[in-house]
């Protein structure tokens, strides 16, 4: 009986350990193909992330390299300055902000791969270079001191006006310059752009009469040709704004720079960080830029612009060369007649 029982007691567990054998054998093997499958899956992440690393840092380097030449190139520009014709130097400072602002587009269309710290630096580089073509600016056009002097009339040959230049000079400027991203030739219009279509964009705006203008965004930069009794609202200019030929207008606009030519009867209410610019104007007056809308701090934000520095009143006029008289060609809105809120008249 014991033999018996010892027997069975022996074959039992050799029929359920071949069944059991099995089914733990396929699990086992479920586990090794498992940690199979996330060893390569991990290798393959590994190169995935190796070769996106060596893009990020070949498009980093590409930036660097072609940033720092534009950044060479200004400076070079610069250095030259004190040897240009005087009659050349206002296409030159054209010239580099042009530059400047070719330089701040690539920035903005590279920031998606490029490090925190590299789009600091660039940052700081473009502030720099603007700076540094301001204060060239302001040392080769010094700003005229202005004092009242009684008694005194002021000579007519101290009127010293530039002759009008050519209506094509301008409008060719212009032309070169109109995008895709544009209103002309329109009349009776109210007309609005939205950040989606004008960030890090060039805007034209031509020949329009009657329009009211509303750019919600951050353009790189606007150019405006032949406007007439039109109101125009603009969000941040991260860069140059051009007027030209305009009359009876009303402008509301931040921007770096700001030039206005052969414009007249029309009123600005402007944030510039440098000192505006008036070329063969008249009738031309100034106040603080004020317009208001919900997106506006976060537009200034990628502006980049300074919105603690405001040379709104400080206006230098190339065609008035008297020293002791303000030119006749531009005031300030009086404190009473600024508009304080555009809400009701453009809405």
């Amino acid at each position: 009986m014991t033999t018996m029982d010892s027997s069975v007691k022996l074959a039992a567990p050799s029929t359920l350990t071949a069944i059991d054998v099995e089914g733990k054998w396929n699990i086992v093997s479920e586990r090794l193909q498992k940690r199979e499958d996330e060893r390569l899956a991990e290798i393959q992440k590994k190169r995935e992330q190796k070769s996106e690393t060596a893009a990020l840092q070949e498009s980093t380097l590409f930036f660097t390299t072609e940033f720092n030449k534009e950044k060479v190139a200004i400076e070079a520009g610069l250095s030259e300055c004190d040897r240009v014709d005087k009659a050349n130097l206002i296409d030159r400072f054209d010239f580099l902000s042009l530059s400047l602002q070719k330089m701040q587009k690539f920035l903005a269309e590279s920031t998606m791969f490029l490090p925190p710290y590299e789009v600091r630096l660039a940052q700081e580089t473009i502030s720099k270079l603007q700076t540094q073509i301001q204060e060239k600016r302001d040392e080769l056009f010094p700003k005229k001191k202005f004092a009242f002097k009684s008694k005194k009339k002021v000579a007519s040959s101290e009127k010293l006006f530039a002759k009008t230049l050519p209506e094509n000079v301008f409008q060719e400027k212009v032309e070169i310059s109109l995008t895709s991203c544009k209103y002309e030739n329109l009349k009776d219009r109210c007309l609005e752009k939205f950040e989606d279509e004008i960030n890090n964009r060039d805007v034209a705006l031509a020949r329009l009469e009657n329009c009211t203008v509303k750019l919600y965004g951050v353009p790189s930069a606007v150019n405006m040709y032949k406007l007439k009794n039109c109101r125009v609202f603009t969000g941040p200019v991260s860069s140059s704004i051009f007027i030209t030929e305009c009359q009876d207008c009303v402008f509301v606009l931040p921007c770096q720079q700001l030039r206005i030519h052969t414009t007249v009867n029309s009123q600005f209410y402007i944030h510039v960080t440098s000192r505006a610019i008036i070329e063969d104007c008249s009738g031309v007056k100034f106040g603080p830029y004020n317009w208001k809308y919900p997106s506006l701090d976060e537009h200034y934000k990628i502006s980049g612009l300074n919105r603690n520095k405001n040379s709104w009143n400080d206006i230098d006029d190339f065609n008035w060369l008297a020293s002791d008289t303000h030119s006749p060609n531009w005031s300030l809105i009086p404190e009473g007649e600024l508009v304080k809120s555009w809400d009701e008249l453009i809405s």
